[in-house]
């Protein structure tokens, strides 16, 4: 990885594929937080072909190496601090594939600069992550029904959050931040990182782990209630929408809303596969084909 002071802020990034292919931003999904500061593992696993793609991987804010901070931020910051990491190195357009989390700040940054992505690629993701009623879903389908109890009680930790401090949003959720849940299908390459996130995660203070907490229950908050679902309509470039049929995480009726509502978008649903698509290897494939026939 390597750091960079943009904007007054640290950002940490990482260029990998083919060094004069087309530029790729790959904005990150999760809520940042204890668990992706605390990992070193390899950032970046792209197992497929990347002829003719130059990928950039940066770590959001409050996320992974880059800079954490203390007071609120939006998802327009957000937005902006993608801007910044492409005029940092210099490039003025770029493809953008935003995954999970990080699929409303791929979305908000195609609305707002237009003139800065050729196409966007959205991954097990939707318009609307952090609220109760988001646009054109089925509130009944059981995946949605599991996806919105998430949600109510991320929502019930922001609110005691708000009213009774940080020491008090830690307390009522220690356990899930040194214990994160683990995917359903692991990676075995990664055991020993994972083994080591445990220990670290286990073994950090208090005060670390609430710096580091705060920093995801930040980026939690900065997407309140956003739902872009009536803004889609307004991209102008091309989109790929790659959703899991099996997804739990983010159900595909996300990805489906999605597709009704961005006026050049097409959805591609893999059968049988859940979330976590930026690392599975028929997802990249399909994705760096359809980039390099833009």
């Amino acid at each position: 990885m390597r750091l960079a002071l943009i904007n007054g802020r640290r950002v940490a990034y990482e260029i990998s594929g083919d060094p004069t292919g087309k530029p790729v931003l790959i904005i990150h999904g999760a809520w940042g937080g204890p668990s992706s500061t605390l990992w070193n593992g390899p950032r970046i696993r792209w197992q497929a072909p990347t002829d003719g793609l130059k990928l950039i991987w940066y770590d959001r804010r409050c996320a992974g190496l880059s800079q954490y901070d203390a007071e609120l931020f939006t998802l327009e910051d957000l937005a902006n601090d993608a801007v910044g990491v492409l005029d940092y190195l210099e490039i003025e357009q770029t493809a953008v594939i935003a995954t999970s989390a990080g699929g409303p700040i791929g979305l908000s940054l195609a609305l707002d600069y237009p003139e800065r992505v050729e196409s966007l690629v959205l991954l097990n993701t939707g318009a609307s992550l952090m609220s109760l009623e988001p646009s054109g879903v089925d509130l009944g389908d059981p995946f949605v029904v599991d996806r919105l109890e998430t949600v109510s009680k991320r929502l019930a930790l922001l609110d005691l959050l708000e009213a009774a401090g940080l020491e008090a949003a830690i307390a009522a959720s220690e356990e899930e931040w040194r214990s994160p849940p683990q995917p359903p299908d692991p990676d075995p390459s990664l055991a020993s990182f994972r083994e080591n996130r445990q220990r670290t995660l286990a073994n950090v203070s208090d005060c670390e782990l609430a710096r580091l907490a705060h920093g995801a229950l930040l980026n939690m908050k900065a997407q309140r209630g956003v739902d872009l679902s009536s803004k889609a309509s307004g991209i102008d470039c091309p989109v790929l929408i790659v959703h899991g049929d099996a997804d739990t995480t983010v159900p595909i009726a996300f990805g489906r809303a999605l597709t009704k509502t961005v006026v050049q978008g097409e959805l591609v649903a893999l059968a049988g596969v859940g979330h976590g698509l930026i690392v599975n290897p028929n997802a990249q494939r399909l994705v760096g084909k359809w980039l390099r026939n833009r």
